[in-house]
Parts: C-alpha cells; sequence; structure tokens
C-alpha cells in the first residue's frame, strides 16, 4: 500500500547502495600477496569507454578509479604512515635529581641573592606547615619516626638566625660590640687559631648544630662581657633582689650622662668649677707661706700640714682607680645601713626575748619548787595515814580480842 502511495513520485532512489571505500590492507601481507588481494576483492569495473548507462536509475561508472591503481595509491598511503615519526625530547632540567648533568652541560650558576631569596621562602613554606597541628605529613612522621616537631622548630629557628645574620649583618654600635667582645676570645684563641690555620677547612664541613642549654650559656657569656664592658658587673647584689640590675636602664642612663656632660653648659660649669678650685688653692697655699713667714720659729705646724699631705697622697693615688666603684659602694652601703637597721631592731626582739624567756625560766624554778614541796608533803601524810591505819588495826584486832573474851567468860560461868 505504501509503494502504490509513492510510486508515482519521480525522485525516489530505489537502486542498491554501493560503497567505495577501499578496505584496510593487512600488514603482515606482502606487496604481492596485497596487489592479489586487492584485484580480487574489488569487482572489475569498466573503463572509461566501456561504461555504459542502462537507466536513470543506475550508477555511473565512467568517472571512477580503477581497482589498481586505488590500491597503488592507499598502499602507499599505508607505507608512510607506518614510518617511525620523530619526536622532540626536551632537554633534561637541572633541578630534577633524575637527570644528573655532565660537567658540560652544567648550567650557569644561580646568583647568591637568588639562592637566599629561595631559601626564605622554602624557610616560610616549612614553618607555614609546622605551625599546623593537622598536617598528615607531621603527624605521618610523628608516629613512624618519632619526630619531635620541637625540634624540627628549634631548627627552623636557627636557620632563621642565620639567614638573617647573613642578609642584614652588623653595623653600628652593635658591629663596635661585636669588636669588643670578640676581643677576649681572639686572646684566648691565638694558639688554637694558629695550630687552626695550617690545617685545611673543607667548606663542606658543617658545625653540628648546638642545643639549648650552649645556647643558653653563650648568651650568659656574652651578657657577662657585655656587662663588664659597660661597668654594671661590679655592681654588687642586693640582699632584696636576687638578680643584678637591669642591663638596659644603667645603658640609657650611661649614654643620658654622656649627653649631659658632652654639652657646652655643663663643660662650662666644670671648667669654672676647676678654676675657683685652683683659685682657693692658690690661696691657701699663699696663707701658708705668709704663715711660715711670720712665724719661722715654728716648725712643728709647718712639719704637721706636710705630713697630713704626704698621708693623703697615698691614699689619692689608692682611690684614683676605685672611682668607678665608688657608686656601687655607695649603693651597698646605702643597702647595709638598711640591713643593719633591721639587724638592730632584730637585735631588740631577741633581747626581749631572752628577758620573758629568763621570767619563764624563773617561774618554772619557782614551779618546781612548789612541786617538790608538795611531793614531801604527800610523802608525808602517806606515813602518816599509814601509821593511822596500822594503829586503827591493832585497836580494832585488841577490841575483837576482847569481845572474844567477854563472850566466853559467861559460858564458863553457866
Amino acid at each position: 500500500m505504501s509503494a502504490s502511495k509513492y510510486a508515482d513520485l519521480p525522485d525516489i532512489d530505489t537502486a542498491p547502495d554501493v560503497y567505495e571505500t577501499e578496505d584496510p590492507v593487512p600488514l603482515s601481507q606482502t606487496a604481492h600477496a596485497d596487489s592479489s588481494e586487492d584485484e580480487s576483492s574489488y569487482p572489475s569495473r569498466p573503463g572509461k569507454g566501456k561504461a555504459e548507462v542502462s537507466g536513470k536509475e543506475e550508477l555511473d561508472y565512467s568517472n571512477l578509479v580503477g581497482a589498481e591503481e586505488a590500491s597503488k595509491k592507499f598502499r602507499r598511503a599505508e607505507q608512510k604512515r607506518l614510518r617511525t615519526r620523530t619526536h622532540y625530547a626536551y632537554p633534561p632540567s637541572p633541578t630534577s635529581p633524575s637527570s644528573p648533568l655532565e660537567p658540560s652541560d652544567v648550567s650557569r650558576p644561580v646568583p647568591l641573592s637568588q639562592r637566599l631569596r629561595a631559601l626564605q621562602t622554602e624557610l616560610s613554606a616549612l614553618e607555614s606547615e609546622l605551625a599546623d597541628p593537622s598536617n598528615p605529613l607531621l603527624q605521618k612522621e610523628r608516629e613512624e619516626e618519632n619526630v619531635d616537631p620541637g625540634e624540627l622548630i628549634r631548627g627552623l629557628v636557627d636557620v632563621r638566625t642565620r639567614l638573617e645574620k647573613i642578609r642584614k649583618g652588623k653595623e653600628g654600635r652593635a658591629r663596635l660590640v661585636g669588636a669588643i667582645l670578640e676581643e677576649d676570645g681572639l686572646q684566648k684563641g691565638d694558639g688554637v687559631g694558629k695550630a687552626a690555620q695550617e690545617v685545611p677547612v673543607s667548606p663542606e664541613v658543617k658545625s653540628p648544630p648546638k642545643s639549648e642549654l650552649q645556647n643558653l650559656v653563650e648568651l650568659d657569656r656574652r651578657l657577662g662581657e657585655l656587662e663588664h664592658v659597660v661597668g654594671s658587673s661590679t655592681t654588687s647584689l642586693d640582699e632584696t633582689s636576687p638578680m643584678p640590675t637591669p642591663l638596659l636602664p644603667l645603658v640609657m642612663r650611661l649614654s643620658n650622662q654622656l649627653t649631659i656632660l658632652t654639652q657646652p653648659r655643663h663643660i662650662d660649669s666644670i671648667s669654672r668649677r676647676l678654676k675657683l678650685l685652683l683659685s682657693d688653692l692658690e690661696r691657701t697655699s699663699a696663707a701658708q707661706n705668709q704663715a711660715h713667714k711670720r712665724h719661722p720659729s715654728q716648725p712643728n705646724g709647718a712639719s704637721q700640714a706636710p705630713s697630713i699631705q704626704e698621708q693623703l697622697f697615698p691614699i689619692l693615688l689608692r682611690l684614683g682607680p676605685l672611682l668607678p666603684q665608688i657608686p656601687h659602694i655607695l649603693t651597698r652601703l646605702r643597702t647595709l645601713s638598711n640591713l643593719h637597721s633591721s639587724a638592730t631592731a632584730f637585735q631588740s626582739t631577741l633581747e626581749d626575748l631572752e628577758e620573758e624567756q629568763k621570767k619563764l625560766r624563773s617561774t618554772l624554778l619557782e614551779l618546781e619548787k612548789a612541786v617538790e614541796t608538795v611531793e614531801l608533803s604527800l610523802k608525808d601524810n602517806r606515813e602518816v595515814v599509814k601509821n593511822n591505819v596500822a594503829g586503827l588495826e591493832g585497836r580494832v584486832n585488841a577490841l575483837l580480842s576482847r569481845l572474844e573474851d567477854l563472850a566466853r567468860e559467861p559460858t564458863s560461868t553457866t
């Protein structure tokens, strides 16, 4: 019914479908076998002159390529496809550990500044990873290798301090203080340095990392040397505070005193005082000379004055080197005065306690005497009671015997 419906339509294609695609040639066969199979697999097609059109609905084979030509053409394409392809290989990376470089392939060395920045970035990344307690890598190392995160953080801090020293360096006052502190170490290690100069040290040898205790000892030594340079090491400890005076306030006070002393008005005042002192000394010397001229027969007073001066001069010479320690001695004496005042108060309390102890001892002696008298009276009373009991018992026995005698008399009379 459907065929009759579309039978009158002129453009319907009722011819069979024909595909001209060539089958793929097997690779294991030779060229001769391929040509024979291709010739047998494809139907022979007529040439251009032999093509005949049977009707409107049939295909026109006049313009098609022959089977032999098609097989040759497509076989060449297959052979081109099977050729080896050249692949481009990238050069090995200098940072890759799996690609060792030969001496000829070594690239230009990285600058030190870039290496320092790379180390700083890597150090910051490591710090961020270690600061996160929920990091799986940190937990894995802690469980498997028993790695202490504190040791890792301590190592990072050590590396950061070393990098900061390299990056910033020492300048100004820090450089001066470092030079002063290193003088004693250089003087002590002269012999060791001479021996070490003879032995070359390889740059690959690294010093072992210092522990926390060694760092504290080194810090304490450097602080002691700094206190010795500043002058606070001569300050004696106070009884009220077990630690020495702070170093920073002392340095600030010294700097303030230095700024005050370097002012022109203070220098002028010091010079004026020195001039006044010199004038006073000149007047005293002139007065002594006049007195000696007026009374030349009194050598005792003149001999006494030089003798006093001769006694004071060596004392001043001995006190000269001790002038920096005199303020500390004065502060020490002030603290000792407080201690002496507290000691006197303690002595008075001890005397009061001794007096009270004497009173208690006297009362104890009196009580002991009273107890002895009571014991003696108790002994006497015991003897008296014993005698009374014995007498009473004798009298009772005598009374009983008399009663027995009286009881026997009536019986005998009867």
